[in-house]
């Protein structure tokens, strides 16, 4: 009895002490990052050249200079990157703001309508409630009115943010070149770096050989996880977003671009999915009176249902299996605890949580008469 409470304070101490650590390095790294970010990005692209520049190397059959042939992958991969991303912005931050636009002025000529037809339904849900407090209604309908009323304020701030996102990225220019110049030339001697030595990162870790190997094989185990997974995942939303807003354009809705990519960042969500993109969608179409659109909806909703049940299996070779209900906490308790950054912190602890429970760096959770009756089934196997 004694033995099992010790293991189990000792499980509970490992988890205590990545979660500090974790935390610590999170914040350092995030209030660091303003005065990083250049080194971080050059790391980053470093560690993606690196290895097509060593097969260009291998393939090459004319001696060329390793300085230039690392020049010219890394000004590829910056010029081809820049342009799509340049393009994408300017298509989104259009669509941006025609969405918005098209909002307000909506809302504005169609208010009074909007308004009443609103109200009509709640009185009428109202009248059809037996014995309901005439106090209750009256205060229900003054917090639709103030509701409606708040609507147009939500859209004009939101038109009035997306307006201050496009001046604050013209304001920030010329931060923004300087940032790129020292990205390119850090990122060209970390590529030169990591060609010579791909480990040398490990020589500034405080500790022994063979705890630097043990080290070496949890990062490098761990990275390989991650990297497979998202790589995974992100073909998943990809393909789920193609076939968004191809289905967008072909259904005649406007805004396919960023209804697509909104969508593609929706099927992030577990349970929810798309349906969170689509069903609203469908219902704004249904009471203009165009049924094809919800009905090409619902087609495109089997699509992707469908098709996800098919691709998924196979393009996910390795899952890290976190439970929807961690990641639906992770998401609503990150929110409300610190915005976007804080969704951030708590989805990366569980991802790494995940990962050193799987490299065995972090006891699991599964009973131990669990895990002695795997053992006789994989013999029986063999």
């Amino acid at each position: 009895m004694e033995t099992n409470r010790t293991s189990y304070i000792k499980k509970y101490d490992k988890i205590l002490i990545y979660i500090t650590v974790y935390t610590i390095v999170f914040f350092l790294f995030v209030k660091t990052l303003p005065y990083t970010i250049p080194f971080v990005l050059a790391f980053a692209i470093a560690a993606i050249v690196s290895p097509i520049v060593k097969k260009l190397i291998l393939w090459t059959r004319v001696k060329v200079n390793e300085n230039l042939l690392i020049l010219i992958t890394l000004l590829s991969f910056y010029g081809l990157l820049g342009t799509l991303i340049v393009s994408l912005i300017i298509r989104l931050v259009n669509q941006s703001i025609l969405l918005v636009t098209n909002s307000i002025t909506y809302l504005n000529d169609n208010y009074d309508s909007i308004a009443s037809w609103i109200q009509a339904q709640y009185e009428w849900i109202a009248s059809n409630i037996q014995e309901l407090d005439p106090s209750i209604i009256e205060t229900g309908s003054e917090m639709l009115t103030s509701a409606l009323a708040s609507l147009q304020e939500i859209v004009i701030t939101l038109g009035k943010a997306i307006g201050g996102f496009a001046l604050n990225i013209v304001a920030g220019l010329p931060n923004l070149m300087l940032i790129i110049i020292f990205t390119i030339v850090c990122s060209f001697f970390f590529t030169k770096k990591l060609l010579n030595n791909p480990e040398f990162i490990y020589a500034y870790l405080p500790t022994s050989d063979r705890e630097e190997n043990k080290v070496k094989n949890i990062i490098t185990q761990g990275k390989n996880m991650v990297i497979r997974y998202g790589v995974s995942y992100m073909l998943i939303i990809l393909i789920t977003g193609v076939i968004s807003v191809v289905g967008y354009l072909i259904l005649g809705v406007p805004y396919s671009l960023v209804l697509g990519l909104i969508t593609a960042f929706l099927d992030l969500l577990p349970v929810l999915g798309v349906s969170a993109a689509y069903v609203p969608l469908a219902i704004y179409y249904f009471f203009q009176g165009n049924y094809t659109v919800p009905i090409g909806l619902g087609i495109l909703w089997i699509i992707v249902a469908v098709g996800r049940n098919i691709w998924e299996p196979k393009i996910l070779s390795s899952s890290l299996d976190i439970n929807p209900v961690i990641t639906i906490g992770a998401i609503f308790i990150g929110l409300k605890m610190a915005g976007v950054l804080g969704m951030f912190f708590l989805i990366f602890m569980a991802v790494g949580f995940k990962v050193l429970q799987t490299v065995g760096v972090l006891d699991t959770f599964q009973p131990s008469e669990v895990k002695k009756k795997k053992v006789p089934d994989r013999k029986a196997k063999n």
